[in-house]
């Protein structure tokens, strides 16, 4: 058998910080994936070695024998960055092995299995989700799934985020805990009214905390960018190094690209690219017998299906503002 699944990724978290007992994040996922295939070809011995151990921890969570199988990842989405690739890459990698096997794994096992190997992001629901990424312990479910587009900003830097979460920077996030608490109550403010105004809000108040933590270079000039321009916001990954510019309307996003590259911001993030908020979660992309003949025109569309950006070509082709001219 042969299967391929899909996990979106996020750009950062709209909030994060010190509630309670522990670190809580709120992520969106975005139109970038991670897919993951499994198969029975010989087993490709270089794939990630958080992904492999997806393969062996579903085998036994759905009480399998432990065997070898072929794993391949093609993702869309940069390591290191703060854009939930890893938690993509094991999430789409437990449900490829389970379907492999004819069986399923609920959202929950999935999540258990993610956490198990790393701090998650909470892009697996199917809204916006407070979550306690180390444990899964609390999972806050807004029951919204706010659409949006994000420009997003992403430099060469990298950061691990293993390498973030030292006890240095927790106690940080501890410090900041009765300044996060006003932004988690902004933040259910416009889980309330649907607002995303509000919403935009939250996360540039967080985004602005964790400039304490983990400064983002230029963000001053983005913040008076944002306050000229009226976007919608600024959130960050705040253990990683992208930026994400929240914009309400397609038909800003030429203005914003244009606004972009005559600015001092794009000698630092190097790339630039445009998504939409997305809250599907892991999809199951294609599954057939290994000695079943492909069809391969179906299996493609398939595919981009999950990274259809076709949606911002033809806008700025219409308005003859490429995103590739950045």
């Amino acid at each position: 058998m042969r299967v391929t699944a899909s996990c979106p990724g996020s750009c950062g978290e709209i909030i994060q910080g010190w509630l309670g007992d522990s670190q809580k994040l709120v992520s969106y996922g975005i139109d970038c994936f991670s897919r993951v295939t499994i198969d029975n070809k010989e087993p490709f011995e270089s794939v990630k070695s958080k992904a492999q151990e997806a393969v062996q921890r579903t085998m036994l969570q759905l009480d399998l024998p432990i065997e070898r199988v072929s794993l391949t990842i093609d993702s869309d989405l940069p390591t290191a960055k703060g854009m939930a690739s890893s938690t993509a890459d094991i999430a789409a990698t437990c449900q490829a092995t389970a379907a492999h096997f004819g069986k399923q794994l609920s959202r929950d096992e999935i999540i258990a299995i993610c956490l198990a190997i790393e701090r998650t992001d909470s892009i697996l629901f199917p809204t916006l989700t407070l979550f306690e990424q180390k444990d899964g312990t609390v999972r806050e479910a807004s029951g919204w799934a706010p659409h949006f587009y994000v420009v997003v900003l992403e430099p060469e830097e990298t950061l691990a985020t293993e390498t973030f979460h030292s006890m240095e920077n927790d106690r940080l996030f501890y410090q900041q805990r009765a300044c996060f608490a006003e932004v988690y109550q902004h933040y259910l403010l416009a889980v309330k009214e649907r607002s995303l105004q509000r919403l935009g809000e939250a996360a540039m108040q967080s985004a602005l905390l964790n400039q304490k933590i983990l400064p983002k270079p230029y963000f001053s000039e983005l913040i008076k960018l944002q306050q000229h321009y009226q976007w919608l916001g600024i959130n960050v990954a705040h253990s990683g190094s992208v930026v994400g510019i929240m914009i309400e309307t397609l038909e800003e996003i030429p203005a914003v690209l244009k606004t972009i590259k005559q600015s001092s911001l794009s000698s630092w993030y190097s790339k630039v690219s445009v998504h939409q908020s997305c809250y599907q979660g892991v999809q199951l992309i294609e599954a057939r017998e290994i000695n079943e003949k492909a069809d391969d025109c179906r299996s493609l569309q398939r595919l981009r299906k999950n990274n259809d950006n076709t949606w911002f070509d033809e806008a700025s082709a219409k308005s003859r503002v490429s995103n590739s001219a950045l």
